[in-house]
């Protein structure tokens, strides 16, 4: 409890505190997040036309010369959040604005739905320059969404969170300063670690030595206990990733994506056992490689995945750089090792990705004559059947050939890329990994 009050009474900590305990009508506090359970919300979803009256009235109510802002997590941007915060069966909606020529740069606004139309309840002052991440999760356990915030000044974040009751805010947790945290999982729910059917969350910290420490919080008596913590015994550039849920079948846990140095990264994963965090691999050799993979749910199973990159056959003996690469994803068993679960191809640029067949794996290989940026061909290892080719194409090559055998998968200003084989699973767009550019912008999820 001791180290957890070190975190609160930081610079974050006295920062936030001044904003106190309770934050009446008029006054002050922080916040933003989709809910995920659908009891959270007593009113059907909001319709188009509903989401432009609130739209309207919170325009209004901004103070002139503010600008409506976006938390930064690309997960989740909407600009207008709406939750019964306290239980009551009335509807409150939570938006952001800035303020750059003010001391202040950031500020929160909460509107009560009455009848047909939204009253503004209070304002508050988000300590920080920039709003990062904001989440409505019950982390508290009284069945109710609590506000959990993500704000950062330069390169140091904080955490924070606040409850709204009797048309007050109440600060339950001050700035933990953070680098990562995890505090639902991949469909959104309140993580439960340990199993007792309360929630709790994982805060990640990298040191000004680069030593990663990993903390695990939980509610309790009134406030945020530290239940255990883990630091790393090699360090880390970057924790680029971090996610939470199913990490096995039926095992809850963590998985972390971090920079070793400039090209080598690797996955931790973490799952508690008795209150205590405990690492799913002894040592990260098991998760190394030496490129920038995200981990996912690849294959919808609810399960998380990590990826590795690896030779196709035959391609041993090339220059590393000149090599082509299969993505290969797998799940940690549950108990010392990992199980292969699905693999595709990816260009060096990452502009796509080709998920191929599972039960080809080990079967099939990159023909060596290939060309990066030019040809592919997939082919059977034992019998040099193709299976499927890749063809980059100039725009005037593209408009001979298209709506022959080739199937479009992605394009840039200089070629169309295009697969065919009736035995590829195309999946076009940008890779999860890569920058999500003309996000539809919604006013509320």
């Amino acid at each position: 409890m001791k180290r957890v009050m070190r975190l609160f009474n930081s610079r974050w900590g006295r920062f936030v505190a001044a904003g106190t305990m309770a934050i009446m009508l008029g006054s002050v506090l922080s916040g933003c997040t989709v809910i995920s359970d659908p009891k959270l919300l007593m009113k059907q979803p909001m319709m188009s036309m509903d989401k432009e009256k609130l739209y309207t009235i919170v325009q209004k109510e901004q103070p002139s010369e503010s600008k409506l802002i976006r938390p930064k997590d690309l997960n989740n941007t909407s600009m207008i959040r709406v939750a019964d915060l306290n239980g009551d069966g009335t509807r409150e909606a939570i938006v952001f604005y800035e303020t750059p020529n003010e001391n202040v740069r950031i500020h929160g606004m909460l509107l009560e739905e009455q009848g047909d139309t939204w009253v503004k309840k209070l304002t508050f002052d988000v300590p920080g320059n920039s709003l990062q991440s904001f989440k409505l999760l019950d982390i508290t356990d009284d069945g109710n969404p609590d506000i959990v915030l993500g704000v950062s000044v330069e390169a140091q974040k904080a955490l924070m969170a606040y409850s709204y009751k009797g048309g007050a805010l109440e600060q339950v947790m001050g700035g933990v300063p953070y680098n990562q945290f995890i505090i639902d999982d991949i469909q959104g729910n309140a993580l439960d670690l340990n199993g007792d059917n309360e929630s709790d969350f994982v805060i990640v910290t990298l040191n000004t030595s680069g030593f990663a420490t990993t903390a695990l919080y939980q509610f309790d008596e009134g406030s945020f206990k530290e239940v255990d913590r883990m630091q790393t015994d090699y360090t880390v550039k970057e924790i680029y990733s971090a996610l939470g849920g199913q990490i096995a079948e039926n095992k809850m846990g963590i998985v972390l994506d971090a920079e070793l140095d400039d090209r080598s990264t690797f996955s931790q994963i973490i799952y508690v056992k008795d209150d205590k965090l405990i690492n799913a691999f002894k040592s990260p050799d098991q998760t190394y490689r030496d490129d920038k993979i995200l981990s996912s749910d690849v294959n919808n199973d609810d399960i998380i995945e990590f990826g590795l990159k690896e030779t196709p056959k035959g391609w041993e003996h090339y220059v590393f750089d000149e090599r082509m690469w299969f993505y290969t994803f797998y799940q940690w068993d549950g108990k010392d090792g990992k199980k292969f679960v699905s693999f595709q191809y990816r260009d060096d640029a990452n502009s796509f990705h080709l998920n191929l067949k599972s039960d080809w794996y080990g079967k099939i290989t990159i023909d060596t004559k290939s060309e990066k940026n030019k040809y592919i061909r997939f082919k059977m290892i034992d019998t040099d059947e193709t299976v499927g080719e890749i063809k980059y194409f100039t725009l005037s090559q593209w408009e001979q050939e298209k709506g022959k055998s080739w199937k479009e998968i992605t394009r840039n200003n200089e070629h169309i890329i295009a697969s065919r084989g009736s035995q590829l699973d195309a999946n076009p767009g940008l890779l999860e990994n890569l920058s999500q550019t003309n996000r539809k912008e919604e006013l509320n999820e």
